[in-house]
């Protein structure tokens, strides 16, 4: 009787524990719709450093059409915790980071946020589609004619520095020349005399040492101011033809997942 009982209690016990329902199953971690609100969301949790929760937020919005700053911010935050998860997937990293650069071509990682590795690995990806991003840089329009007026014809080719050198000498030899003409003219007097005629340097007062002077750095003014600007000339036409040579073909190299692509970009 007693085992009889025994068993009859092992029954009933099994058959409650068959119909306890089970546990429910760990919700999944909610997800704004709104991508303006999830990238706000997946901020905060990157300044907490829950890269964890930076991804499940931001993995959703890469299916999604969003506009520009919002799909650069999304692939800038994938990267960033793609480093961040154990073991880090660095190729992933890079996959985010280059489509994050595509489209916005002066995107950066602030030292102040992020460690030296990350903003490292991101400058890293920069440096080695160097190429590829710089072909996809917009391009201003040029105008040849500039190449003929130093140091414009600089300034067009991006180069600053030396337009501002040739700039500064042009107007020094200008100011030079001009000065010394002025001189010549106040001191000097053109005399006719016999059919003939001559400059006059002593009346009222004798200037014929300083005309003399003045003459020579006239001359001397005048050839620097030419020199320079036929330099300026030379120097922005050859600008301009390599400028013109590099935008038409630009090679560029991408690894990839599966090896890498080596291509070239021209520009019509």
């Amino acid at each position: 009787m007693t085992a009889r009982v025994l068993v009859l209690v092992c029954l009933v016990a099994r058959v409650a524990l068959a119909q306890t329902p089970p546990e429910p199953a760990p919700a999944d971690p909610y997800v704004p719709s709104d991508p303006a609100a999830a990238l706000r969301e997946a901020n905060g949790a990157a300044t907490a450093g829950d890269w964890e929760r930076v991804a499940v937020l931001v993995q959703p919005l890469l299916a999604k059409q969003l506009d520009k700053s919002d799909l650069a911010e999304a692939h800038r935050l994938a990267g960033i915790a793609a480093l961040f998860v154990q073991p880090p997937r660095r190729d992933l990293a890079e996959e985010h980071f280059l489509a994050y650069l595509r489209i916005d071509l002066d995107g950066h990682l602030d030292p102040a946020l992020y460690p030296p590795e990350v903003v490292t690995f991101f400058n890293d990806v920069r440096a080695r589609h160097a190429a590829e991003l710089r072909a996809l840089r917009p391009k201003g329009k040029r105008y040849a004619v500039l190449t003929l007026v130093p140091p414009f014809g600089q300034f067009q080719n991006g180069e600053r520095t030396k337009g501002w050198i040739i700039a500064g000498a042009l107007g020094a030899f200008a100011a030079t020349n001009v000065t010394s003409v002025l001189l010549l003219r106040r001191w000097c007097t053109t005399v006719s005399r016999e059919g003939k005629s001559s400059r006059v340097c002593d009346e009222p007062v004798d200037h014929y040492d300083e005309a003399k002077t003045a003459r020579s750095i006239q001359i001397l003014s005048a050839v620097g101011l030419i020199a320079t600007y036929v330099y300026g000339v030379y120097d922005g036409v050859r600008g301009y033809r390599r400028e013109t040579r590099e935008r038409t073909l630009v090679p560029y190299a991408t690894p990839t997942n599966t090896g890498g692509m080596v291509g070239v970009s021209m520009n019509f």
